[in-house]
């Protein structure tokens, strides 16, 4: 007997779904493969419970109880609805410790999502499992001097496409992404791209610390403009592959090297960077090992254009 064939011509990408307690919908399988669910704070029918979360008309409170109703590693994703505000009161009260899920904010400006750092200083988020992205989302630094915003403990955490604000004058983050010491492993291939940083409180340090080594590293087409005394991108760890390409840093900072210091020893490629503060254009950027091409640097108020780094022959 012939085998019935598909007809291939007819095939589409385009899947329906019914969720238990939730609605039809359609939607790419490869970019929504697992379960979807909704976060909403700003809803008067949000509640954490397992009767809702499915439809965004019924959603979750919080982030923290739609990351425990996730499983791991079936491409999940959860929708942060218009006007939400996840609260960080405490240290790792926010943990993102399943692997493989999506956090997608909805909304632009005021009501685009906050993660809001709250309360102490040591409130953080934990990156604790891998394969996590997060995109379209204000995290939001909410009282002074937080230590370490976003703790990366996990292999590739990407952050796209985000915002990175004060909520007023004297509240800010001293280190908003950190991958700490002693996870040089397990915090590999970090990427933050097409980011917009605000943080213009004179105690931060660091956007991005890289304080332990690790390999292939992307932080691409951002821009930043700060405070940052130490360096906005950059740190001690010997970071290996790295791809810092496209950004654009203005650091209200006159402290030397403090746009991107790397470690001399850190490998990888810098270039199309353009950088700016109030020290000499020659001192903003350090990357040793690394390759360099299209660099600049400019000393505000003192060049007419940028410096190249390297200097052209």
């Amino acid at each position: 007997m012939p085998v019935a064939h598909q007809n291939t011509a007819t095939r589409t990408p385009q899947m329906a779904w019914r969720q238990v307690g939730g609605p039809y919908f359609y939607a790419p399988v490869s970019r929504f493969p697992g379960d979807v669910f909704f976060v909403g704070s700003a809803s008067t029918n949000a509640v954490d419970d397992i009767g809702h979360g499915r439809n965004p008309e019924a959603p979750f409170a919080t982030l923290d109880y739609a990351v425990g109703r996730c499983t791991a590693n079936a491409g999940d994703v959860i929708y942060l609805m218009p006007g939400h505000i996840e609260l960080v009161t405490a240290a790792a009260n926010l943990d993102l410790d399943v692997a493989g899920i999506h956090i997608i904010g909805v909304g632009n400006g005021t009501l685009q999502p906050i993660i809001r750092f709250t309360t102490i200083n040591s409130a953080d988020c934990d990156i604790d499992a891998a394969n996590i992205t997060v995109e379209k989302v204000n995290w939001q630094a909410g009282v002074a001097d937080v230590i370490a915003a976003i703790d990366v403990n996990a292999t590739d955490f990407t952050i796209r496409n985000c915002r990175f604000t004060e909520q007023t004058a004297a509240l800010n983050c001293l280190i908003w992404i950190q991958l700490p010491a002693g996870v040089d492993v397990t915090g590999s291939r970090l990427t933050v791209e097409d980011c917009r940083v605000y943080a213009p409180d004179a105690s931060n340090t660091h956007f991005i610390n890289f304080s332990d080594s690790g390999d292939g590293h992307i932080v691409r087409r951002n821009v930043l403009m700060g405070d940052w005394s130490t360096c906005a991108i950059g740190g001690a760890g010997i970071v290996t592959n790295a791809n810092i390409s496209d950004n654009y840093i203005y650091n209200f900072s006159n402290t030397v090297d403090s746009c991107l210091l790397f470690a001399d020893t850190a490998t990888g490629v810098m270039m199309n960077n353009m950088v700016g503060n109030s020290a000499a254009a020659s001192n903003q950027i350090l990357a040793t090992g690394m390759a360099k091409c299209y660099n600049y640097g400019v000393d505000i108020g003192v060049d007419a254009q940028g410096i190249p780094d390297p200097a052209m022959a």
